[in-house]
């Protein structure tokens, strides 16, 4: 016969009876917490790795995006040069709503989109690189046959001779810190450098909204040069480069301006639209830009 104890039971009973408390606890836990762990992960996939992921895939991570469901520029601190403050917070709003961004989980970019079986959807994995300077270059020696017809030597994701994050020289450096590095929020910049034996002139314009520089052909630049030319020091001779016929270069594709930046057409970008403020639509076919 088993001994018991004062109270009638014995210890591998008293044991069991633990055991069996446990199994249920532990059966509960995993009641209770396991589809509430798949709901968290399902959460943190739908941020796409949450603050330390990239949403909109513009290069700047959520924690540090203050606009993260839409493509912007990290010198906006993630948002489009032309965001209003309302516009910021409205995205955020967005981004911390369930789920993040969306129903769907798809993202804005800019105001580039691309067509799917006849419907236009917002553009994600195929973007346009944008530009926010060009460079032109020649030399203007009062020839009577001039303007005439030239390629661009640069475009650059920040600054033609500016020293920020990124840094893109001018022609022989000699224009670096010679041109106005202010942002646009209508129209874009073209950096003209003009070959000069003691040292490049340099000078700068502001072209409107919707210019295109093709990659084959040349276009003219149809620069107000009373208006939107500047330099300094004030030098003439890149004035006239502004008069030139230009085209682009295959690794950018057609340019086209808007709102502070030259949007590339290449063929990663074939099919896809940017439409302008004014709701114009150019379409990116064969390396170049369309009028819809």
């Amino acid at each position: 016969m088993m001994r018991l104890n004062k109270k009638g039971v014995s210890p591998i009973g008293l044991l069991g009876e633990i055991l069996i408390v446990l199994a249920v606890i532990v059966i509960l836990l995993v009641i209770i917490l396991v589809p509430r762990l798949f709901q968290q992960s399902e959460i943190v996939g739908t941020q796409i790795g949450g603050i330390q992921g990239d949403a909109d895939k513009d290069g700047t991570r959520n924690f540090f995006d203050k606009c993260p469901c839409t493509f912007g520029d990290p010198m906006y601190d993630g948002c489009p040069a032309a965001f209003a403050e309302e516009q910021k917070q409205e995205d955020v709003k967005k981004y911390n709503s369930e789920p993040p961004c969306g129903i769907t989980g798809e993202v804005t970019v800019g105001t580039i989109t691309v067509e799917h079986g006849g419907e236009e959807e917002p553009q994600q994995a195929v973007q346009s690189k944008r530009y926010q300077s060009i460079e032109i270059f020649g030399d203007d020696d009062n020839d009577p046959d001039l303007p005439q017809d030239g390629t661009i030597r640069l475009a650059c994701t920040g600054f033609v001779g500016g020293t920020g994050a990124v840094d893109c020289h001018s022609e022989d450096n000699d224009c670096d810190d010679e041109f106005n590095l202010q942002p646009l929020k209508d129209g874009c910049w073209i950096m003209g450098s003009e070959d000069d034996n003691e040292g490049n002139d340099c000078g700068q314009a502001k072209v409107s909204d919707g210019r295109i520089i093709p990659l084959q052909g040349y276009l003219p630049l149809k620069v107000d040069l009373t208006n939107d030319y500047q330099s300094k020091p004030n030098e003439g001779d890149p004035k006239n480069l502004f008069q030139w016929a230009w085209k682009s270069k295959p690794e950018y594709g057609s340019l086209i301006c808007d709102q502070g930046f030259w949007y590339g057409c290449r063929e990663a970008q074939e099919g896809i639209n940017h439409i302008l403020r004014n709701n114009q639509i150019y379409k990116c076919l064969s390396g170049e830009w369309w009028k819809q």
